[in-house]
């Protein structure tokens, strides 16, 4: 009976040493789920924790004027029991609530940092979803902000004919676009873009609205660089020969900046019919 009230012992004590060593492995609760994440106000502070080997989720939705590129600044970043020198955090932004379709994501977050997402342009009045994943047990801070790019394909920024509009794109020349669209007059015409970009910029003329058919590149993207000053010719005559104009509809046009390291840029951008100079 002794022997047998020992091994029974000496079984308890060791089940109880592996759930010990198991809770110390995710001892800190993530916030939220899959099927109820945590909602993120645009430009509001929110603190948070995610644990070692966890998953945290969140939330939040673009206001009705706020299409394109957005930032995650994760401040008074705390981690302990980190099982990586390299890293604290990856997060994850989707477009969908069921978290299956990954817009991008950003790691290698060891301090308070700011994740850009390559400076993609999201939709206005849009909710995205953030999933976080600890090497650690992690304390922060998560504030929502809009970025320097503005428009998205699905909602440009309506350009009025012959009116400056002040706008700005943020990223790199891989990354980071502000998306516009303008409506010519009833005759077929050249149509003049001029910028007073003090750094080096770049843009292409779209006919769809999807931003995926240029008209005819040869004359109607802009001349990489500063102030940009062009004209739109619409579909080439023949080789080497600019069009007679755009004819009337709706246009579609794309700037990205030129710079190697990430950088804002500022301008005022028109759009005007030449016969209107």
């Amino acid at each position: 009976m002794k022997v047998y009230f020992y091994l029974v012992f000496v079984f308890l004590l060791g089940a109880c040493s592996v759930t010990t060593e198991e809770a110390d492995e995710t001892s800190r609760t993530g916030d939220g789920s899959a099927s109820a994440p945590v909602e993120l106000t645009v430009g509001t502070a929110k603190s948070g924790a995610t644990g070692r080997y966890g998953y945290s989720y969140y939330k939040f939705t673009t206001p009705s004027t706020g299409a394109g590129s957005y930032e995650l600044e994760i401040a008074s970043l705390v981690i302990t029991n980190s099982y990586s020198s390299s890293s604290s955090v990856i997060i994850y932004i989707y477009s969908d609530s069921g978290y299956s379709t990954v817009l991008d994501y950003g790691d290698s977050c060891l301090a308070s940092c700011t994740q850009y997402f390559s400076y993609k342009a999201l939709d206005a009045s849009t909710t995205y979803y953030l999933r976080m994943y600890g090497y650690g047990d992690l304390t922060y801070s998560l504030t929502v902000s809009k970025g320097g790019s503005e428009g998205s394909t699905n909602n440009p920024v309506e350009l009025t004919l012959g009116t400056a509009h002040s706008g700005s794109v943020e990223g790199t020349n891989y990354y980071g676009k502000s998306y516009y669209t303008f409506t010519t007059l009833a005759s077929t015409d050249n149509y003049t873009l001029t910028m007073n970009n003090s750094d080096a910029l770049d843009c292409q003329l779209y006919r769809d609205s999807a931003f995926l058919y240029v008209v005819d590149s040869y004359y109607n993207e802009c001349t990489p660089g500063s102030n940009i000053s062009d004209n739109f010719t619409g579909a080439d005559a023949s080789w080497n020969t600019p069009g007679s104009g755009l004819t009337q509809g709706t246009y579609y046009l794309k700037v990205e900046g030129e710079s190697s390291t990430a950088k804002t840029t500022t301008y005022n951008i028109t759009v005007q019919a030449a016969s209107a100079l």
